[in-house]
C-alpha cells in the first residue's frame, strides 16, 4: 500500500447478509473473535461483529498479501486501542474500526494516527439536549442556531468527527468530549483544543461521508503528512469469504 494513504473500506450489511458469507467471515476469525461474537444477545449484533473483524483482516490482507485473513493477531495498548501485535511487519500497519446497525467500516494505514467512526443517524435524538451533557459550549451554540433538521445532521457531523479523533489519538474516552471543538463548514473541517490540551489543530485533518442516507462517517488524520492522507476507497471485500 502507498505510505501516504489511508485505505478505506465501507460496507453496508444488506448487500451481503448471506449464511454462506457469515460462515465464510466465521472461518477467518480467531477462537477468541468466535467466542465473542457468540455472547452477544442477539443475532445481528453477532452478525455485525462477525463481519466487523472478518473485514477487518480482509484489509490488512489487502495492505499486506502475504499475510492470509485468519493469521493477524491483535493485542491492546494502555487506553485500550487495539494494534497489531503478530506478524510483525518491516513497516507496521495501523488501523480503526467501526460498526453501527447495518454497516461497518475500517482504515488501515501505515501512520498510527487515524481514526474512524460511523453512527446511525435515523433513530431519533434529541440535539441540543445531549450536546448540552458533552459537548463543547461553541458546538452547543452552533446547534441552537439551526432548525432541527439540520441541528440533528451537524450532531452527527460532531459526534463522528470527536469519535474519530478519539481513536486516532488512541484515548478512548479518557479524554471528554468537551475538551475539544469541530468546526464544519462547506470549505473545512478544523478543531480547537482547550488550552489544557497538548495538541496542533493544524496538525490534523478530516473527511466526513454518507455510506447510506441512514450513516453518517468520519475519518480523522493525524499524520501531519503536507495537505493529509490521500483516502483510498476500497470495495466491500466480503464477498471473498463465500468463495
Amino acid at each position: 500500500m502507498p505510505n501516504d494513504g489511508i485505505e478505506l473500506f465501507v460496507g453496508l450489511i444488506e448487500s451481503i447478509d448471506t449464511p454462506e458469507v457469515v460462515d465464510g467471515c466465521r472461518r477467518l476469525l480467531s477462537v477468541d473473535e468466535r467466542i465473542r461474537a457468540g455472547r452477544f444477545k442477539f443475532e445481528r449484533h453477532q452478525r455485525q461483529y462477525i463481519f466487523a473483524h472478518a473485514m477487518l483482516r480482509m484489509a490488512l490482507s489487502h495492505a499486506a498479501p502475504d499475510v492470509a485473513p485468519t493469521d493477524w493477531s491483535f493485542s491492546t495498548g494502555r487506553y485500550g486501542r487495539p494494534f497489531v501485535a503478530k506478524p510483525r511487519q518491516a513497516t507496521a500497519l495501523h488501523f480503526s474500526l467501526s460498526h453501527a446497525d447495518g454497516c461497518v467500516a475500517c482504515v488501515v494505514s501505515k501512520h498510527e494516527a487515524v481514526g474512524i467512526d460511523v453512527e446511525t443517524v435515523s433513530r431519533r435524538v434529541a440535539p441540543l439536549s445531549t450536546a448540552l451533557r458533552f459537548f463543547a459550549p461553541e458546538e452547543v451554540e452552533t446547534l441552537r442556531g439551526l432548525p432541527e433538521p439540520a441541528a440533528i445532521e451537524r450532531f452527527f457531523d460532531y459526534w463522528t468527527l470527536k469519535e474519530a479523533y478519539l481513536k486516532a489519538r488512541g484515548f478512548g474516552l479518557n479524554l471528554p468530549l468537551d475538551a475539544f471543538a469541530m468546526r464544519v463548514s462547506r470549505e473545512a473541517i478544523g478543531i480547537s483544543f482547550k488550552p489544557d490540551i497538548a495538541d496542533d489543530p493544524a496538525g490534523w485533518r478530516f473527511s466526513l461521508c454518507s455510506p447510506s442516507p441512514s450513516h453518517r462517517l468520519a475519518i480523522a488524520d493525524g499524520s501531519r503528512a503536507a495537505g493529509g492522507l490521500r483516502i483510498i476507497r476500497n470495495a466491500w471485500p466480503l464477498q471473498e469469504a463465500a468463495e
